[in-house]
């Protein structure tokens, strides 16, 4: 991708901690959810996942969205993310994280 390529994504970042027993789960589900969401959602521009190199309770989500509006009035209101936090919900071991990001010329 072109450095300037991002230019009108809207960044947000989720920082979590997972409980150390649920860390290989917590990632299956993460994964599974990544890719539907990557597959399913036009507006999704880039979903990555990261791990803390000292710390494998610690994730990093950097995802980029169309808009910050669709991200929120659209894409979180989806029928199926309450499922899905349900499910993850009992393996944080902290509150979420969110970070909102928006690009700067370069």
């Amino acid at each position: 991708m072109p450095c300037n390529a991002a230019a009108d994504m809207h960044v947000l970042t989720v920082e979590l901690t997972i409980k150390p027993e649920c860390v290989a789960d917590f990632l299956l589900e993460l994964q599974q959810f990544s890719r539907f969401i990557l597959q399913q959602e036009a507006d999704c521009l880039r979903f990555e996942i990261f791990q803390d190199d000292d710390d494998p309770c610690r994730i990093l989500l950097l995802e980029g969205w169309s808009s910050r509006r669709h991200l929120e009035e659209v894409q979180l209101q989806r029928a199926y993310y309450q499922p899905y936090f349900a499910k993850v919900h009992t393996m944080f071991a902290a509150e979420r994280q969110l970070r909102h990001w928006q690009p700067l010329p370069l």
